[in-house]
């Protein structure tokens, strides 16, 4: 999993991650980042082959299952991107498009012909940008929320890293706090309002009208509700391809339930205009004209996912299971042409290609007849019991899980570089770069991490010991003290 991005020096930095699946068992490791001197597919290519070698030590393309980068040109080109020079001769290599950047684009041109979204869009970027810039408009809006006795909510921007999710965040914001955002606008816009300028009062005129009818925000809010936590499940480390699947398509089956019937939200702003039939249908009309768009640009950025090797990946997802009565015949075909796709590479891995039909057959068979749900189940389970007679079936899919869906640990990678290398060390080598961002995104959480091995590494590193009496004195401070409580307990004895 590889992404691009200039650091605080203007310096084109290619961050690289790994996928592993051993027996079921998924990991995702930080590999490094490097410097590019151009950020073409040679030149990127080249920096990822030469952070992997180093790792490595040795021709890491030949276990190279697939690559997941964004929808730029220069990764994704057919000629000379860098999933091709990457892929080499090794064909059964997968190009995947991140899947959390598809539902992003898939957003973006549903509504970038729709004037309600465009409209919600301006009005939120101006009222974050009213209150943002100024001071005394943000102290102002907090002391409204606090007359009303509530909790200030301070309209949030609409763009970002993760775009519907911010998008939906600045609306969740604007319906919380709409009692006390319209009360402090009402009061700017007012004549007798007093230190305002008239280009303020001019703002605060617009958003007041515009905000009179939170309608359009609450239709729209139905359809976020669902693509923003889509959107996080599609950002989780170990999220796999079938899963992305089977989260898709409830996704666009509640999108499409929502061209005949409302959504919660929408269904009681309807109640409450239920006489205003001017109203109603300009509201069902802006409602139907974003949710045909949205299932087009879906349907459109996905269309991968419903055919080849990424629809059959999805047998690895138990939750997709038929019921045992009409198992018989479940997943032949996916399997056939998975089989077909990497026989060079599971070949090479010395799994017997030829027994891999019989053995899926075996591994239904046993998980079936234990009569538990397969909801429960997970592969590292299956592995454990199963592995001794299914040992190339279960190959196969460590190697599907292997597949990674999305690029969202290297976005996080980045979080975490603008943090180390910032404006006061904007000379950071790349050498020293990659090694503190190894200890920041590797090293476990400060509540897991036990600090004993370090501490007896640096003592006994060097020529002349450190502090030779240190560990010493603190176990006999700890002996000492065992011994004390035992005297005080024998006293009260």
């Amino acid at each position: 999993m590889s992404d691009g991005s200039t650091d605080t020096a203007v310096m084109e930095q290619e961050m690289l991650y790994t996928r592993l699946c051993n027996r079921g068992k998924v990991e995702v490791h930080f590999v490094g980042i490097q410097d590019v001197e151009k950020a073409d597919g040679k030149n990127i290519a080249q920096a990822i082959d030469n952070m992997m070698r180093e790792v490595t030590g040795e021709e890491w393309q030949a276990k190279l299952v697939a690559c997941a980068t964004d929808g730029a040109l220069v990764m994704t080109g057919t000629r000379k991107g860098v999933v091709s020079r990457l892929r080499g001769n090794n064909m059964h290599v997968l190009g995947i498009h991140c899947m959390a950047h598809r539902l992003e684009l898939a957003f973006k041109d549903a509504i970038k012909s729709c004037s309600m979204a465009k409209l919600i869009e301006d009005v939120l970027s101006g009222l974050h940008t009213f209150y943002c810039k100024s001071a005394l408009n943000r102290a102002n809006l907090k002391h409204s929320f606090k007359i009303l006795g509530q909790n200030p909510l301070v309209p949030t921007r609409v763009g970002g890293t993760r775009w519907v999710s911010h998008l939906f965040r600045a609306i969740d914001h604007f319906l919380r706090g709409y009692q006390g955002l319209t009360q402090h606008l009402d009061q700017i816009q007012s004549p007798d309002a007093e230190g305002v300028n008239a280009v303020q009062k001019s703002k605060a005129r617009h958003y007041f009208k515009t905000c009179q009818d939170p309608s359009f925000f609450i239709f729209c809010n139905d359809c976020l509700t669902h693509l923003s936590s889509l959107s996080l499940t599609l950002q989780t480390s170990t999220i796999t391809v079938a899963e992305v699947h089977s989260c898709l398509t409830a996704t666009q089956t509640v999108l499409t339930k929502y061209k005949t019937r409302p959504g919660p939200k929408l269904k009681a702003c309807i109640k409450e205009h239920e006489n205003d039939d001017s109203f109603l249908n300009r509201v069902m009309k802006a409602k139907f004209e974003l949710l045909d768009k949205l299932c087009q640009s879906l349907q459109s950025r996905f269309t991968d996912m419903t055919i080849g090797i990424l629809q059959a990946t999805k047998l690895v997802n138990l939750n997709s299971w038929p019921d045992a009565d009409r198992s018989k015949e479940f997943g032949e075909s996916e399997v056939e042409e998975l089989t077909t796709h990497f026989q060079r590479i599971l070949t090479s891995s010395g799994v017997a290609v030829e027994l891999i039909p019989d053995q899926w057959t075996i591994l239904k068979t046993r998980l079936y007849e234990t009569g538990e749900s397969l909801h429960s189940k997970t592969w590292p389970e299956i592995n454990r019991s199963l592995q001794a007679q299914c040992p190339d079936i279960l190959s196969l899919v460590d190697l599907i899980l292997t597949v990674p869906a999305s690029t969202a640990d290297c976005e996080k990678g980045f979080n975490q570089m603008k943090l180390v290398k910032s404006d006061w060390r904007s000379r950071l080598i790349s050498r020293s770069l990659c090694d503190l961002l190894t200890v920041q995104l590797s090293s476990p959480s400060i509540e897991n991490y036990d600090p004993t091995p370090a501490i007896q590494l640096w003592h006994q590193a060097s020529i002349r010991p450190r502090r030779p009496e240190f560990m010493e004195g603190k176990k006999n401070a700890q002996e000492s003290t065992s011994e004390t409580s035992e005297s005080d307990s024998d006293e009260q004895e």
